[in-house]
């Protein structure tokens, strides 16, 4: 499917023409070029939707925290001038960032994969455009996969805007498996996993975990193109902006490979529901469409035939279950003598 991507979505630059798909060199942020040994250089994958201020101060922690050889891809979902006019200033700015400008949305796995596409770099990066990256942690990030070559994703270590607790981690992953086969997916957050600061012990313990967010996740190139990339919409199927890291995650495994948590590689996650616009533009028109949303979740549940949707957050308990037709809250036991032998956390 991703070989294929060249043909489904267009690859436009500013002025409206084809970005050109076959460049055989690539510049790092100090203007040493790469290729066609692309080894050494990574490529960030941001995806821009709005939240212009957002996104340049995302780019601008890159700059600033990263040692490591990269370039920046950003593909944007068709935002407003006022958008454009910010992603096109950094784009003038850092010669090594490059953007994709699409005149709308091609979904979060959609642009994911075009940025992937149109990237150089034997790691490819994909991050959330409210993220502010700290000091090293690509280094981090790239070391843990180079641990074991079955190591496909390595995943960040999450913090709120206080820097201090965390926001996301390994412990908080969750699927119920048997016989191979995973029939719950989700988060759990409750009790011990609640509220954790960055240096706790849960948090810095690493290793390999059922799945990882997509937030700030690192992927190697060469597992993900010989998976096809994001399931992004095709023929009618597919993901457009939900759920797409649990099925990137269950898909890498599903061939062999392995999904690992680096608790070195840390990240602040601008992100509150609570404290934002639902109305705005970038979840009215981009993130919130209920709609797809749902659509998106019966494609995957159904995919992997899933029963439980798990969502155990400190405040409340969302997890669901499945039977096919609609999701209905459940209250499920994890400590029950039926599950507990089923949990598949961080190793």
């Amino acid at each position: 499917m991703l070989q294929a991507i060249a043909r489904r979505y267009p690859f436009l630059d500013r002025a409206g023409k084809p970005l050109n798909l076959g460049r055989q060199k690539a510049v790092d942020q100090f203007g040493n070029e790469h290729g066609p040994d692309y080894s050494a250089l990574a490529s960030i994958v941001i995806i821009s939707a709005e939240r212009g201020p957002d996104t340049a101060r995302c780019v601008d922690s890159i700059y600033a925290n990263t040692p490591e050889p990269f370039e920046i891809i950003l593909s944007d979902a068709g935002s407003s001038k006022e958008t454009i006019d910010t992603i096109a200033a950094l784009e003038d700015h850092y010669k090594n960032l490059h953007v994709i400008y699409n005149k709308e949305s091609t979904g979060t796995t959609g642009q994911r994969n075009q940025g992937a596409y149109y990237a150089q770099g034997a790691y490819l990066i994909f991050m959330d455009n409210d993220v502010l990256v700290l000091s090293n942690w690509l280094g981090h990030l790239q070391r843990t996969a180079e641990l074991h070559k079955e190591i496909a994703m390595v995943g960040t270590k999450l913090l709120q805007t206080n820097a201090e607790t965390v926001y996301y981690c390994g412990c908080h992953t969750i699927t119920l498996e048997k016989e191979g086969k995973v029939y719950g997916i989700g988060l759990n957050k409750e009790g011990p996993m609640a509220n954790l600061k960055k240096a706790d012990m849960l948090v810095m313990q690493g290793g390999e975990v059922p799945w990882y967010t997509t937030t700030a996740l690192l992927v190697t190139r060469q597992a993900f193109f010989a998976i096809g990339g994001f399931d992004d919409i095709a023929d009618g199927k597919g993901i457009f902006i939900a759920n797409e890291d649990k099925d990137l995650s269950l898909t890498i495994r599903k061939n062999g490979y392995k999904i690992y948590y680096c608790p070195d590689a840390e990240a602040i996650h601008n992100h509150d529901y609570s404290k934002v616009d639902r109305k705005d533009a970038y979840h009215s028109k981009y993130r919130l469409r209920m709609e797809q949303i749902e659509k998106d979740t019966r494609y995957f549940l159904n995919k992997w035939e899933i029963t439980y949707m798990i969502e155990k957050l400190p405040h409340e308990d969302n997890t669901s279950i499945w039977d096919g037709e609609k999701l209905t809250r459940v209250a499920l036991d994890l400590d029950a003598d039926t599950i507990k032998k089923d949990i598949v956390t961080l190793k």
